[in-house]
C-alpha cells in the first residue's frame, strides 16, 4: 500500500508534469535550507481554493496553546505568486499562530515553477484534499471546484487525487442535495450514509422532509433504508408516505398481532390518533379461524 507521501507526490507530479516531487523535502526541512525562512503572518495570502471552510474553534485554541508552548514544529508551505505568498498548506497553523499572538511563522517556499496562477491554485486545492481530514461535503465541493474551475473530468480528478473514478463520482453526487442538507452534512449534523440514502429520493421537497425527520426523530440509516426502499424499486404501485412518523412501537404491535392471528397484520396510520389495522387471510378456513380468534 502506498504511503501518503507517495500518493501526494503523484498528485503534485501530475499537475507540474514532473516525474517526481519529494514531499518529504517539504515536511522535513532544516534551517540551512535556503527555501526555509521566517515569514510574516500578514504577508500570507490564504489559498482561495482551501477545501475546508469551517475550523473547529476548540481545536484551534488547543493548537494555539501548543504553539505557545512548543512553537510551530512543521513549517507551512507557500508559493510566491506575483509578489504575494499564497498558502499551499498549513492554514490551521497560520490561524492558530495568529491566536497565539505570533508575528511570524516558519515557512517553506515551494520554488518549482507553475505554468500559471491557475495551475498554482489547482496544486493548492489538490494538496489540501490529500492532506486535510475533510468531511464528505468538503470533499464533494473540492471535486466540484476542480471540475468547474479547471475543467477536469471525473477520470482526471481521480488520477490527480489517486482515487477510483467511482469514488469521485459518488462524492460529486452529493452536489445534487438541497443546500439545507449540504450545510447539515458539512456541519456533521447528518452522516454521509444518511445523505446517500436521501439521494435515493428524486424529489427535492421529499428529501427535505426526510432530512427533517432524521434530525427530529434521530432516524438511523437502517430506518431510512426501509423508508426509502420503495423508491429504488423499478416499479411501484404507490408512492411512499415520506412524512409519516416512524414509530418503532408499531413494529412491536404488528408482531404481537401477527403472532396472535397467525397471519400478516399491518398497521397504517392516517393521523396522529387514527389509522387502520389490516388482517390478511388467504382462504375461507383462514377467515373462519381469524373470526374465531376475535369472537372467542
Amino acid at each position: 500500500m502506498e504511503n501518503k507521501s507517495n500518493v501526494l507526490g503523484k498528485g503534485l507530479s501530475a499537475i507540474f508534469n514532473e516525474k517526481n516531487i519529494d514531499i518529504n523535502s517539504i515536511e522535513n526541512i532544516s534551517s540551512d535550507n535556503k527555501s526555509f525562512f521566517q515569514l510574516e503572518l500578514d504577508k500570507i495570502k490564504v489559498n482561495p481554493s482551501q477545501p475546508r471552510e469551517d475550523f473547529d474553534e476548540e481545536k484551534m485554541k488547543e493548537l494555539a496553546e501548543s504553539i505557545r508552548t512548543n512553537g510551530v514544529i512543521q513549517p507551512v508551505t507557500v508559493k510566491e505568486v506575483n509578489g504575494q505568498y499564497v498558502l499551499i498548506s498549513g492554514e490551521r497553523r497560520v490561524r492558530a499562530s495568529k491566536i497565539a499572538g505570533l508575528d511570524k511563522i516558519p515557512a517553506y517556499l515551494y520554488e518549482k515553477p507553475a505554468e500559471s496562477s491557475e495551475s498554482m491554485l489547482e496544486l493548492a486545492l489538490i494538496e489540501n484534499i490529500q492532506r486535510e481530514d475533510l468531511n464528505p461535503m468538503e470533499l464533494s465541493d473540492s471535486y466540484q471546484k476542480l471540475a468547474d474551475d479547471f475543467e477536469l473530468t471525473q477520470e482526471q480528478i481521480a488520477e490527480k487525487v489517486s482515487k477510483q473514478r467511482s469514488t469521485v463520482a459518488n462524492y460529486l453526487r452529493l452536489q445534487k442535495l438541497p443546500v439545507e442538507i449540504k450545510v447539515s452534512l458539512r456541519k456533521n449534523d447528518i452522516t454521509e450514509a444518511h445523505a446517500r440514502m436521501l439521494l435515493r429520493i428524486d424529489n427535492l421537497d421529499d428529501q427535505l422532509i426526510l432530512w427533517k425527520r432524521i434530525l427530529n426523530e434521530n432516524l438511523t440509516v437502517k430506518n431510512l433504508e426501509q423508508i426509502t426502499k420503495p423508491n429504488v424499486k423499478k416499479t411501484r404501485k404507490k408512492r411512499i408516505v415520506l412524512g409519516e412518523v416512524y414509530d418503532s412501537q408499531y413494529q412491536i404491535i404488528e408482531d404481537k398481532l401477527r403472532n396472535f392471528f397467525g397471519t400478516k397484520v399491518t398497521l397504517k396510520r392516517k393521523s396522529k390518533i387514527s389509522g387502520e389495522i389490516i388482517i390478511e387471510y388467504y382462504n375461507n378456513e383462514d377467515l373462519d379461524r381469524i373470526i374465531d380468534k376475535i369472537t372467542s
